[in-house]
């Protein structure tokens, strides 16, 4: 065989097992604060928690603040991407909020869900750091900062409830589709079908079923008491990040 086809051969189970090995590198989820380089004291972590169960609770957004150590080999902004859509973070309502803070790079992400992009688009996010979270990491006080940071998009997202929304589309989805079918029944009921010497064959009623779009199956439910992990949500990339 060429040599050159064996180097390409080789360069590609290489990046294969580099992309597995990427994959199997991200941890799983512990609760909505995930401080895996152990850099947010105590007091900002449970009154992160107590924000993000709030959010969650009130406005049906799915908040993860996650520190790593270092996004390697991925950047930063890579390495939230596919976390984000690794962990499902928003359920299906897609109203999921990442922060990822990378200590060695010294860089902090946002990734926002498509459910989100409307109310917090990339300027509104960098704009929230600049102002309440940049300061802080600056002085090395990373937990003051990811807690001013949390505060900031409550108070943004505070008039949105995507839980609400959620089932407002439900509804017109199972109406539309519901008055789909009547209208089909009633247009099969006069048109008729015939057979065999003329006679005329009428279809029998059709019942239609409720039929849903899909909803998490394993976040943290309104009024629900614990942490079960995130639910499907997607990002498309959306959200800023700033070097500190």
């Amino acid at each position: 065989m060429p040599k050159v086809f064996k180097t390409t051969g080789l360069i590609g189970a290489l990046i294969t097992i580099l992309s597995v090995s990427v994959w199997a590198a991200f941890p799983k989820p512990v609760g909505y604060v995930n401080d895996f380089a152990q850099v947010i004291d105590r007091e900002s972590a449970a009154k992160i928690t107590e924000l993000a169960t709030g959010l969650r609770e009130d406005q049906g957004v799915e908040l993860a603040i996650v520190t790593i150590q270092s996004s390697r080999p991925l950047t930063p902004k890579g390495y939230a991407t596919e976390l984000f859509n690794d962990w499902g973070i928003g359920g299906p309502e897609d109203s999921g909020l990442l922060i990822l803070l990378v200590t060695d790079e010294r860089e902090i992400q946002v990734e926002v869900g498509y459910g989100l992009e409307g109310v917090l688009p990339d300027g509104k996010v960098g704009a929230i750091l600049d102002e309440a979270v940049i300061p802080y990491f600056s002085k090395g006080e990373y937990g003051k900062g990811l807690l001013g940071g949390t505060k900031a998009f409550r108070a943004v997202l505070a008039d949105e409830d995507y839980e609400t929304k959620e089932r407002d589309d439900e509804f017109l989805a199972s109406f539309v589709i519901f008055m789909i079918i009547v209208v089909a029944i009633y247009l099969s009921y006069r048109r008729g079908s015939k057979g065999p010497g003329g006679t005329v064959f009428r279809t029998g009623p059709v019942y239609p079923g409720t039929i849903r779009p899909r909803r998490s199956s394993g976040g943290p439910k309104r009024g629900g008491g614990g942490f079960g992990g995130f639910g499907g949500g997607r990002s498309g990339g959306g959200g800023a990040g700033r070097k500190f």
